[in-house]
């Protein structure tokens, strides 16, 4: 089993002792974007890491929401995150080193006679989807003296009606109140729109700030700089809502504090538990033209009238999720480190924004209860800030070798959505591209499409992938005759594509795509059509696969060969592999560019990193395969252009390609390609 590869633990000792080092050496990963509170679709806070931008202690987190939090040492405020007042006096912390992993971001700064260190954790529970579900993140604070005395400590944090919507017209309207065993504040728009978007932000969910009850907390609801204007001057707050609801732009904010009293060094973290909630999560029309909601998972353990028992199970069980971070992220790293720093690196960068583009929802019963039996995934094409395309099939691919990774149970139900929506007589012979343009209103299917054998062998794929890896062959029973389809679809038409794009040629529309083709042929595992493939995708050297049939100077990135390792079909045999190999390694010293290589030669300097990374998962020398992560690695930690790590990027410059604004996607689950493999 993968899980088994990843989940070994002799490595913690190893890499914990990495991680400690890391606090005293030189950062030396850059990326343009930094996860910071990253768990669903519509829960996505990042800091702008981009060259000559401010430290996240001097800075507005980017996309969704408005975070401010600071730490008072003796009377002096220093803020760790986002921009406060100037007339207020507060100053700012240091920020000394960054460290991400795949669950956290781990900041090390200095805040005047104190070492701080800040920790956004978004967990990361592949094996409990009640957990997986809950769209709760984690923001920690830890303080030591430098000087070796102690010193009065308080910490803050506040969120803004900005989680709400992008209009901020909008009013919003607030509760406070205390559970069992938390301290929560909840905000929800006046007047909600279900399943509306504005800026892609939803316009139906509550927003949480929430602490797990414990001596010297306090909170307040007023303006924001009365807020911080009480904390700064008495390291409290006032138990009290000074304000009326009112619009997003009245700049209420929502705060919670803790005195600590004179300390050396803080015994635990103080920990703060940022969320956003939807239910229902997903508009999802049937066949029947019939639309149902979907709730998250997490209520077939939490009911949705007893949100709170989920709160405080989040908030006191923080040492917990903590410790079952620092194992998953000390097992994924302890196997990526085997390969290189630098793919450590990509996989922990691509963790959290692949996960986040998840919901796992469940239907409900007739009894009125959540059927725990019926679960559904869907996935958000966060990547595009233009379209809000729900499992878009070629970014589910693309994220599979990370899923596989986590837990391949996550598969299946991503891909039942696409195949009930299509498990009929009537319809294309080929698979849909997505199931709509509006999430998170799963709509059906949007008709015809070129991309027929790049959707369908995904779809195969996947489904084989799922069987294997999983050990559960039930979905492909249950969908049999759909799968058979597609199959008899792709024999009669994959050998010689015509008029069909790939994922990648939306503007090189070719015939006889050989990469193309190839894939088709691996869904099928047409061993019978592999033989002329081969004849007519070869150079006349034999030394590398060609872009076209007969085009005699081109090449192709052949990142389809990827899916022949994966389910083992043997269509490419290693001598093959190895010529092909030999040849990225002349392309690495003569055509590649300083972030990777193109996907093929008539493609000029378009470099896509998912591709790169499958490709890189195919050779059969260490050292090509490190020289293709090192070009993708080199755009990762590129920070001369804002916004997150692109889909498409120039390979020589660095420069995002498609939609400057684009935001994180799903497509980096690719990254873990090679961990999928072991």
């Amino acid at each position: 089993m993968l899980l088994a590869s990843l989940w070994f633990l002799p490595i913690l000792v190893v890499f914990n002792a990495s991680l400690c080092a890391s606090q005293v050496l030189p950062q030396t990963f850059f990326p343009a974007s930094v996860p910071l509170i990253v768990r669903s679709p519509y829960l996505s806070s990042w800091y702008n890491g981009t060259d000559g931008a401010l430290e996240v202690s001097r800075s507005w987190p980017i996309y969704w929401g408005r975070l401010v939090c600071s730490i008072r040492i003796d009377g002096q405020t220093y803020i760790w995150t986002g921009i406060d007042h100037p007339t207020l006096g507060c100053l700012n912390a240091s920020v000394t080193n960054t460290k991400i992993t795949p669950t956290r971001t781990i900041f090390m700064m200095r805040a005047g006679p104190m070492n701080v260190t800040i920790t956004y954790l978004s967990p990361i529970e592949p094996s409990d989807f009640v957990l997986q579900s809950f769209p709760f993140s984690y923001v920690s604070v830890e303080a030591s003296s430098m000087d070796g005395q102690a010193h009065d400590v308080q910490v803050y944090a506040e969120i803004s009606g900005g989680w709400l919507s992008a209009d901020w017209n909008k009013v919003v309207r607030w509760t406070h109140y205390s559970t069992q065993s938390s301290v929560v504040h909840n905000i929800q728009l006046d007047t909600p729109h279900k399943y509306v978007e504005v800026n892609q932000q939803a316009q139906d969910g509550g927003g949480f700030l929430a602490m797990s009850t414990r001596p010297g907390i306090t909170w307040q609801i007023d303006r924001d700089a009365t807020c911080r204007g009480h904390f700064h001057d008495s390291g409290n707050l006032t138990n009290a809502s000074g304000v009326p609801f009112g619009p997003i732009g009245y700049s209420t904010v929502f705060a919670i504090s803790v005195a600590l009293g004179q300390i050396e060094s803080m015994p635990s973290p103080v920990t703060w538990a940022v969320g956003y909630v939807r239910n229902p999560t997903i508009a999802y029309t049937d066949t029947s033209g019939a639309t149902h909601d979907l709730s998250p998972y997490y209520v077939t353990r939490y009911p949705a009238t007893d949100i709170n028992q989920a709160i405080d199970d989040f908030t006191t069980g923080f040492p917990q999720a903590q410790q079952r971070a620092i194992a998953l992220d000390n097992a994924i790293l302890g196997n990526a480190l085997a390969i290189s720093s630098q793919y450590a690196d990509l996989v922990s960068l691509a963790a959290r924004q692949t996960l986040a583009s998840l919901d796992i929802t469940v239907s409900t019963g007739t009894d009125g209860k959540p059927n725990a039996s019926d679960v559904r995934i869907f996935m958000k094409d966060t990547g595009s800030p233009t379209t809000g395309r729900v499992n878009p099939v070629e970014k589910m691919y693309s994220a599979l070798p990370m899923l596989l990774c986590f837990n391949p149970s996550l598969v299946g139900p991503m891909l039942v959505p696409l195949l009930e929506a299509q498990d009929g007589p009537v319809g294309p012979q080929y698979a849909a591209q997505d199931l709509g343009l509006a999430y998170p209103n799963a709509t059906g299917l949007r008709g015809g499409h070129s991309q027929g054998i790049e959707e369908t062998g995904n779809m195969l794929i996947m489904m084989y992938a799922h069987a294997r890896f999983s050990g559960d062959g039930t979905l492909i029973g249950r969908h049999y005759s759909l799968a058979k389809r597609w199959a008899d679809y792709l024999t009669n038409n994959t050998l010689y594509p015509t008029g069909q794009l790939s994922a990648d040629t939306e503007v090189l529309r070719s015939d006889n795509l050989t990469n193309l083709a190839l894939k088709g042929i691996i869904a099928t595992y047409a061993s019978d059509l592999s033989a002329s493939w081969k004849t007519l995708s070869l150079s006349a050297d034999g030394s590398h696969f060609l872009r076209t049939y007969g085009e005699k100077q081109s090449w192709a990135l052949m990142y389809n060969l990827y899916a022949d390792r994966l389910l083992g079909t043997g269509i490419v045999d290693d001598a093959l592999l190895q010529s092909q190999t030999a040849y990225y390694k002349s392309l690495l010293s003569s055509s590649a560019g300083f972030y990777g290589l193109s996907i093929d030669s008539d493609a000029g300097s378009t470099a896509d990193a998912s591709r790169i990374l499958f490709a890189a998962a195919t050779v059969l020398d260490d050292g090509v395969r490190d020289g293709l992560i090192e070009g993708v690695w080199n755009r990762a930690s590129f920070n001369q252009t804002p916004g997150p790590f692109p889909d498409a990027y120039d390979m020589n410059t660095g420069a995002t390609l498609g939609n400057l604004n684009a935001n994180a996607g799903p497509s980096f689950g690719a990254m873990y390609s090679l961990l999928a493999l072991k």
